[in-house]
């Protein structure tokens, strides 16, 4: 696809939006947002990507809502007070109601609990429902929630517990028929092109600028940046560094961007040699010169973290240490230590999912080349990257992308490292132990016991940090909104 036109602009809206060119254009009716792909489902329970979870946000209400700044405030429920260790009260704002006409209450709210841990719905997030131990209805506004320790992310949980109605979801498929209490209703799913949006009339929050968003899948940035330029979009999201110059000085379109919770990280497959020897890791680790990828490919539109958890991630220690200075003459020794010198090695990651993800990979396949290893890049299609991850079929040497959208470092690690974590192709049952206890624990305690899993995965190399991301988008020069650092958009936050 050459242009966000050849698939056909949204009928009626979107033609309106371009009447008077981009620049002269007063608030559209519609906001059409490009998105770097199509969305995986409608169903939150199956919900696990940033592109996914910007549509579902629009249709589904949360419990709690993580604001702009990372705090966590109302949304669903008035009030989360915490009774005891192991025990929270919810109470939810009275009268709200899904666009099916079931009332958003208690038991909705258990209810999507129960179905995000049902074992045999097999949600990926269900791991995320673990700790709580039961929840109990008080009455039509009022529920109990136990957990089975002492629960450091309960309100950050319920902040991303997408609430749907028991009797429609007991009978129908959201992932086709989504039902929600959430500003906006579903209009159409056009996989692989779009995803159109109308005002819910019946939302209790406040007005909205918009009376339908759109959400278009165009995997092409120059397509993209196309889009926004002529007016075919107002705001677009993974612009790279090579292009946000060009565009800020061209003026038809303005530059937004924040910090990110998403950092890029070197891993490794321990079922694949030589990545299953410590001492080629730490080769691996000490070969790249991540300096050398902010600046040079980055063109510094990204920060050098000290681990793998991104400064605006809350509960690390101050003191954390887990990224490697660059040692070539060290790596070189390792290497011909380890007989590996001249022998091939397969670098693998995902290409075209996130900005500059296939050339990360291709740079730091030439740094691996310069201590000695034949290396062979092999960008993938992220789907099948995630899915070789998963199963451990993949490279020894792949770059994953850790997205952070609690802002806590548990969910992270649990993903990432732990053996039955969703994307992991780690395993280690004393980090496994660590993980446990973590989970156990609160405030001081938590986080040190967070210090001592990011030290045993940095004396282990299993992950060599690289830097996080900072999102750039591109918007319609009318458009105000200030971009999160955990990639959310939503159009009630846009003006």
């Amino acid at each position: 696809m050459g242009s966000i036109g050849r698939r056909g602009v949204l009928a009626g809206a979107a033609g309106a939006a371009l009447a008077g060119g981009a620049r002269a254009q007063a608030r559209p009716e519609t906001l059409v947002i490009a998105q770097t792909g199509d969305i995986a489902t409608l169903d939150p329970a199956f919900a696990i990507d940033i592109v996914t979870r910007n549509v579902l946000s629009h249709i589904y209400d949360t419990v709690l809502w993580r604001r702009a700044d990372g705090s966590i405030g109302p949304n669903l429920a008035a009030a989360v007070d915490n009774l005891g260790p192991t025990e929270w009260r919810v109470t939810l704002a009275a009268g709200r109601k899904f666009t099916n006409g079931e009332p958003v209450d208690a038991e909705a709210v258990r209810f999507s609990i129960a179905r995000f841990s049902d074992d045999k719905l097999k949600s990926p997030n269900r791991t995320l429902y673990e700790p709580l131990a039961g929840v109990k209805v008080e009455n039509p506004t009022s529920l109990l929630i136990a957990t089975k320790a002492p629960d450091a992310l309960l309100t950050a949980r319920l902040s991303q517990l997408m609430v749907v109605p028991p009797l429609h979801a007991a009978k129908a498929n959201l992932a086709e028929a989504p039902v929600g209490s959430g500003p906006y209703v579903l209009d159409q799913w056009r996989r692989n092109d779009a995803v159109t949006l109308n005002a819910n009339a019946g939302w209790w929050g406040p007005s909205l600028a918009f009376r339908r968003v759109a959400f278009r899948a165009v995997p092409e940035e120059i397509a993209r940046i196309s889009a926004v330029k002529t007016g075919e979009a107002h705001l677009v999201t993974g612009i790279s560094p090579n292009q946000a110059d060009a565009i800020a000085r061209g003026g038809e379109a303005q530059v937004l961007k924040s910090v990110s919770t998403r950092v890029m990280v070197v891993q490794f497959n321990t079922a694949m040699p030589p990545a299953d020897d410590v001492r080629f890791r730490r080769a691996v680790a000490l070969a790249v010169n991540r300096d050398e990828i902010v600046r040079g490919l980055m063109k510094g539109y990204a920060t050098e973290t000290r681990s793998i958890f991104a400064d605006s991630v809350q509960g690390v220690p101050k003191d954390v240490v887990g990224a490697f200075q660059p040692n070539p003459d060290e790596a070189r020794r390792l290497i011909r230590e380890l007989g590996l010198e001249g022998h091939e090695v397969e670098v693998s990651g995902g290409s075209g999912h996130f900005p500059l993800d296939r050339e990360i990979a291709l740079a730091v396949g030439a740094q691996l080349r310069r201590v000695g290893l034949a290396v062979r890049v092999r960008p993938m299609e992220y789907g099948t990257f995630l899915a070789d991850v998963k199963k451990r079929a993949v490279a020894p040497v792949f770059i994953q992308p850790h997205g952070n959208v609690w802002l806590d470092p548990m969910p992270q690690v649990i993903a990432f490292f732990a053996s039955d974590g969703y994307i992991s192709g780690w395993r280690d049952p004393a980090l496994d132990a660590l993980i446990a206890r973590a989970g156990a624990t609160l405030g001081a305690e938590r986080e040190a016991v967070v210090g001592a899993i990011a030290a045993k995965l940095y004396n282990d190399v299993a992950a060599v940090p690289l830097f996080a991301y900072q999102f750039i988008y591109a918007a319609a020069p009318w458009l105000k909104w200030q971009p999160r650092a955990d990639d959310v958009i939503v159009a009630r936050d846009i003006a």
